[in-house]
């Protein structure tokens, strides 16, 4: 067998490149709300999440924030994104309780507290789909 010299960079590109993704957990819907998710000092759990409302309105969920750190940290609902299978993009709309609507905004949490709030998205989510946080995959949503 005969080696050329290209064959040391061809391998090291390909284990750099093996290295270099970034996998992300999948999770059942059914799953959700037992599964917190880490983002820096925030555990965020979707304590309820729906795609649509009778496969026609928007998407909806119920997101629980735990703040692990021992400063008070920012909780950005407008960072948290979900990308469908269908490359629509879903991002929080607003805070919805009831028929009711306000802004969503950022919470600042105390160290060790807790927050829950019910958001409005601003479309469909269609599974599977890839929930970010600040730009970071959390997790790939299954059915």
């Amino acid at each position: 067998m005969r080696f050329s010299p290209l064959t040391p960079i061809l391998y090291l590109a390909l284990s750099l490149t093996t290295v270099g993704q970034v996998t992300s957990t999948r999770v059942r819907t059914a799953d959700l709300d037992r599964t917190p998710f880490t983002a820096g000092p925030l555990k965020i759990t979707l304590t309820q999440f729906r795609g649509s409302f009778l496969k026609i309105g928007n998407a909806t969920v119920e997101v629980q924030v735990v703040n692990t750190a021992s400063e008070f940290t920012s909780f950005s609902p407008q960072k948290l994104s979900f990308l469908g299978s269908n490359n629509n993009q879903a991002d929080v709309l607003a805070i919805q309780a009831g028929d009711k609507y306000w802004p969503a905004q950022d919470r600042r949490i105390a160290p060790g507290g807790r927050t829950k709030e019910f958001y409005a998205l601003n479309d469909k989510v269609r599974l599977p789909a890839r929930l970010y946080y600040d730009e970071k995959l959390l997790a790939e949503i299954v059915e």
